[in-house]
């Protein structure tokens, strides 16, 4: 006999629901201009989502971190031990604001300019897809699932404010032996994400990259004299550049953990030929906002994208930078790196040699050079028949959306710290379309909202009946 809670009625609630709560939760959150370094906003977003949880958590805790709160709340369910749920809070900053197509933080809903303006209604926002929507879909659904005494399975929730730092609170968090037994009844970890491409797939993906970010900067005592004086004395401007290309030049790294391609397992090897079969770079370029790639074969850029080692200059800044010119030798050069890799290699070991690299060059300049460590973690996987990734095919399954399984993200994550200190499976996933993370006009389709929530509901009922399998 059909109970009063059964699947059939919760998943029509949700879809009932859909309109209201994206006008009364969702974009409300959204408006809250929480990128990493606006204390205001951070604060305004921390203080929503407590007051959210408040409605159905048992447990809250603030743990004050290197930059922004960390926050970390129970809620109980039918399963005793507990899924572990991460969610970031903050975002990336604002830049190019004249691209946006309306306010960044005004979460309006809006056609995108073509080719996208298929997509139909938008909301446009900095979080809308990385990751704000996804976090408070996912939450809806708890209150939803508590309110109605079904949520089937215990969650831990831990909430990162500082993940487009590097996530420097949730690194320290997690290696302090006292936090862990937090964790200690947490059974797997996953990232709820809205993944759909635009071809309705749901794109899963069984690991990251490892990420490795740093600052390298150079200085002289001198005070920027005329450049008739630059045979006499240091420039750190061409040291910065003579110094990098130690470590990496004409597409190659020059440090032996790096220097060899990641050769992928026969697994992996299978997984990414059935993706070329159909793969279109077209639409994940026009999806991510791309509009030239470093190679013209489509298959070698996704073969690129997913596997090389890569060396990302994203700040470079010295001398006079004002329109015009100004021949004098500057004093200071500073530049932001980031590496990504798939190998299975530490970030630390990649540091050590680069630090040696610098060590050698710092003997033949008078310059002073200054490295500093970002973050780092290492590149991580999750097996393919576990609960996790079986869950959430599944659960795309019932929704009539096949799924695309990948064998790497070439993002990154601080998941894969989650994996390490706390031996857990983790996975990323999710319903929902959305792209430019990071850039303008960072957007979540209005319409695929609805399989974004029903997606996590069916998710944890799903994942539950596998784990009572498995108990």
């Amino acid at each position: 006999m059909e109970k009063a809670n059964s699947v059939k009625k919760l998943a029509e609630l949700i879809r009932n629901s859909n309109g209201e709560f994206i006008e009364n939760e969702l974009r409300p959150f959204l408006r809250i201009s929480s990128n990493t370094l606006n204390h205001e906003g951070i604060i305004e977003a921390k203080n929503y989502l407590v007051s959210y949880i408040s409605q159905f958590s048992e447990e809250i805790n603030e743990y004050k971190g290197e930059i922004n709160p960390l926050i970390v709340a129970r809620v109980e369910g039918k399963i005793k031990n507990s899924l572990l749920i991460y969610m970031m809070y903050d975002t990336q900053p604002i830049s190019q604001e004249k691209e946006w197509i309306s306010k960044p933080f005004g979460a309006e809903i809006k056609l995108l300019p073509p080719p996208l303006d298929k997509l139909g209604n938008c909301i446009i926002a900095r979080g809308a897809y990385n990751s704000k929507t996804p976090l408070l879909c996912f939450l809806n659904i708890i209150k939803i699932l508590k309110e109605y005494k079904s949520l089937p399975v215990s969650l831990v929730l831990l909430f990162d404010g500082d993940e487009e730092k590097g996530s420097p609170s949730l690194l320290k968090f997690l290696e302090n032996e006292k936090y862990k037994r937090i964790f200690k009844n947490c059974i797997d970890a996953y990232y709820p994400a809205t993944k759909q491409d635009l071809r309705q797939k749901s794109i899963l993906k069984l690991g990251y990259k490892g990420i490795l970010s740093l600052t390298i900067k150079i200085s002289s005592e001198n005070k920027e004299p005329h450049s008739a004086f630059s045979g006499m004395i240091p420039n750190p401007a061409t040291d910065l550049v003579s110094l990098l290309n130690t470590i990496y030049s004409n597409n190659q790294f020059n440090i032996n953990c790096l220097k060899h391609p990641y050769i992928p397992t026969s697994e992996e090897q299978s997984l990414l030929d059935e993706i070329l079969k159909e793969i279109n770079v077209n639409k994940i370029k026009k999806k991510a906002g791309i509009i030239q790639t470093a190679e013209e074969d489509p298959q070698k850029v996704f073969t690129n994208y997913l596997y090389n080692p890569t060396f990302n200059i994203s700040t470079l800044k010295s001398g006079f930078l004002e329109e015009g010119t100004k021949n004098y030798v500057p004093n200071q050069a500073i530049c932001n790196i980031d590496i990504r890799f798939a190998h299975n290699i530490s970030n630390e070991d990649i540091f050590k040699e680069i630090k040696e690299k610098i060590e050698i060059f710092s003997k033949e300049t008078n310059s002073h050079i200054e490295v500093i460590k970002n973050i780092g973690y290492d590149s991580s996987r999750v097996r393919i028949d576990s609960s996790l990734v079986k869950s959430l095919i599944k659960s795309a399954e019932v929704l009539d959306v096949l799924t695309e399984i990948w064998p790497l993200s070439a993002a990154a994550a601080p998941l894969s710290k989650i994996q390490k200190e706390l031996g857990l499976h983790f996975i990323t996933g999710g319903l929902g379309i959305g792209g430019f993370a990071h850039s303008a006009n960072e957007f979540i389709q209005y319409d695929s909202i609805i399989n974004t929530r029903l997606a996590y509901f069916y998710f944890l009922k799903i994942y539950s009946e596998l784990r009572k399998k498995n108990l």
